[in-house]
């Protein structure tokens, strides 16, 4: 797809390499903006970076029908939009995949029902990011099971008889940089790399949807703030 090609040149212009997390400094996290689902409808199923990381895109999900939103940095201006953009479809694409970009070598395990373990990706959210034409009798877009995800050993997300989509509690880093951002089981927003580096950048009960910038400098996640309430929230790295 061109706008996951385009993506990708964006990545590997930004000159980012193999990353050591417990070599980068956090910042303490700020807020973008306050995101009320009762004005935006439905439930957060989306958070995408724009390549230049002037905006973040933001998709609702009520009942069958999608609502995408841009909110605009640093000021957390949002507004409206008419679709998916390409570019937040091509970043999701990414975001949410099992291997990790530009590392064909590693690969999260999903671990079902914590006896079997399927080694090639589902045909549900995991194997394709998230259907971005919803259809709940469809398989290929979620599916219910009990499933634990495994990179390198580590947990980085776990469902129990529930709906899992893929990139709900992680995502990838940039291109090549073979580290990920997670939510670990406490809520804290967490960098993990192939050298199985580790390091909570944030203390977050309910945080959920981690984004990594093309440019590796920014790590941004929504938080429950109360019911039909989250906050979008930044993390600079350096």
């Amino acid at each position: 797809m061109f706008f996951a090609a385009a993506l990708v040149v964006a990545w590997l212009s930004a000159g980012v390499q193999t990353v050591d997390v417990s070599a980068l400094t956090a910042s303490e996290p700020s807020l973008v903006c306050e995101l009320d689902l009762k004005t935006l409808g439905g439930e957060l199923r989306r958070l995408s970076w724009s390549a230049d990381g002037r905006y973040l895109h933001v998709q609702t999900l009520d009942r069958r029908t999608l609502h995408d939103y841009i909110v605009s940095l640093p000021e957390g201006a949002i507004n409206t939009a008419f679709g998916e953009p390409e570019w937040a479809a091509g970043y999701w694409s990414m975001k949410s995949a099992l291997t990790a970009p530009g590392a064909a070598d590693l690969k999260i395990e999903v671990l079902e029902d914590h006896q079997r373990t399927r080694p090639t990706p589902f045909a549900g959210g995991f194997a394709n990011g998230g259907a971005q034409a919803v259809d709940a009798s469809n398989p290929r877009d979620t599916f219910a099971i009990d499933a634990r995800l495994l990179l390198l050993g580590q947990e980085i997300g776990y469902t129990l008889n529930e709906s899992a989509m893929a990139g709900g509690t992680y995502g990838w880093g940039p291109f090549g940089s073979g580290a990920i951002a997670y939510v670990d089981a406490s809520g804290r927003i967490t960098l993990f790399d192939r050298q199985r580096h580790r390091k909570v950048v944030a203390t977050a009960k309910g945080a959920a949807l981690p984004a990594w910038s093309a440019d590796g400098a920014r790590v941004a996640y929504v938080q429950k703030a109360g019911r039909d309430r989250y906050r979008l929230m930044l993390i600079e790295l350096k």
